[in-house]
């Protein structure tokens, strides 16, 4: 496994220091719920809108399917309704000629025969931080990259750390959830479902576009040849995905039990640095 230079709490500080020069704290807006769950016909018109959009998007270019911020935001759009509908245990239509086959209460899917459930965002940023490049370069060199192809690969990922350009919007948002929370608990205002799963929401808006913008500049430290010999080789591995229902009752406790610890602030910016509290 490659591990970085720097070290993660360094890394951290670095991050947290140029995110507060240059940007606002992301912090949670209790406006802002979740998306309502639709019904059936919606949900596989939805599904087929954004097939049709990767699709489109595949065809014109490779790195289009990570640039595109309004792909990244469909997709999460998309698998919020799935995954909530499975979760209520709503009916929905047949999703077979998409790519989803009914598996009990859940689905399974061919990514390989239909990648659009696994775009190139979301497999990069998943994959290429865990991998080792010593290993992974031989693979690469055969297939027609260069060495300088390799280096600007290798340079990208000792310099740019996913999980800390995440952490520096999802703390904040974090820790004004639980002074929310805790809010509420001091007026006696419950504090429901409808309010975790809005966190959830827009927690999960922030590392959709955290992986999608990390995936695309890692993509523009190579030329059109190089994307295209790097998304295939991921994309001609053996893969699958199993869908299934969550726990959401046992979910949201768990989550408001988190938020009330008193510590929790300091709990979170110590995970997110990478120190055990």
């Amino acid at each position: 496994m490659h591990v970085s230079s720097y070290p993660r709490v360094l890394a951290w500080l670095l991050m947290l220091a140029s995110f507060a020069g240059g940007a606002r704290a992301v912090e949670f807006d209790e406006k802002v719920m979740a998306p309502m769950v639709r019904g059936g016909a919606e949900i596989k018109a939805q599904a087929e809108t954004y097939s049709a959009s990767f699709a489109r998007l595949s065809a014109a270019s490779p790195m289009q399917m990570v640039s595109s911020k309004a792909l990244a935001q469909e997709h999460l759009e998309l698998k919020w309704q799935l995954q909530r509908a499975m979760d209520d245990q709503r009916p929905l239509e047949d999703l077979s000629a998409l790519g989803l086959e009914k598996n009990g209460s859940g689905y399974h899917i061919d990514l390989n025969a239909f990648p659009q459930w696994n775009p190139p965002f979301e497999f990069l940023a998943v994959l290429m931080p865990s991998l080792d490049m010593d290993n992974l370069r031989p693979l690469l060199v055969a297939r027609g990259f260069r060495d300088s192809d390799v280096a600007a690969v290798r340079n990208y990922l000792e310099t740019h750390n996913l999980e800390a350009a995440t952490a520096v919007q999802t703390v904040p948002l974090a820790i004004s959830f639980s002074k929310v929370v805790k809010k509420y608990d001091k007026i006696k205002r419950p504090v429901g479902k409808d309010q975790v799963l809005a966190f959830i929401y827009q927690r999960s808006k922030i590392e959709v576009e955290a992986q999608r913008a990390w995936s695309e500049g890692l993509l523009r430290t190579l030329d059109d040849q190089r994307v295209r010999i790097l998304l295939s080789y991921f994309a001609e591995m053996k893969s699958v995905s199993h869908w299934s229902p969550d726990n959401v009752e046992a979910g949201v406790a768990g989550q408001l039990a988190l938020m009330r610890l008193p510590d929790y602030e300091q709990r979170v910016r110590a995970e997110a640095a990478g120190v055990t509290p």
